[in-house]
């Protein structure tokens, strides 16, 4: 589910867990129209057959000056799909994946400390798999 959505909302369709980004990028299949600076990004969306998919563009950087709205809208729907938003991007755009980042930070002071992540693991895999 994305967009706006009331309290109702969430107990009518016994919405367990949720997170708050935006803005909205595609909704239903119906692409948004928005305007952006390019900057390193971050995003999560949704094909029809359930599969989650995650971006991360870097930026602010010579081998890489980041991405736009439209550019993120692209790529998910290159990907099939029907629902994606963008999340926290600039300094926040980071990804972890088999023991290391995978793409570089845009801070200049470095890696810092990030309230929330999304934590993908291998289903019945252990932690530290």
């Amino acid at each position: 589910h994305v967009g706006k959505l009331t309290p109702n909302d969430v107990k009518e369709r016994n919405i367990q867990y949720g997170v708050s980004f935006g803005p909205v990028l595609i909704s239903n299949g119906e692409a948004a129209t928005l305007t952006s600076g390019v900057n390193p990004r971050t995003a999560i969306g949704q094909r029809s057959d359930g599969a989650i998919l995650m971006l991360v563009i870097d930026g602010r950087q010579v081998i890489s000056l980041g991405a736009t709205y439209q550019d993120l809208i692209d790529v998910f729907q290159e990907y099939g799909a029907v629902n994606a938003c963008n999340l926290d991007g600039g300094s926040s755009t980071l990804m972890w994946f088999g023991g290391d980042y995978i793409n570089n930070c845009a801070s200049v002071i470095g890696i810092r400390p990030v309230p929330t992540t999304f934590l993908v693991m291998k289903e019945g895999g252990a932690e530290n798999e």
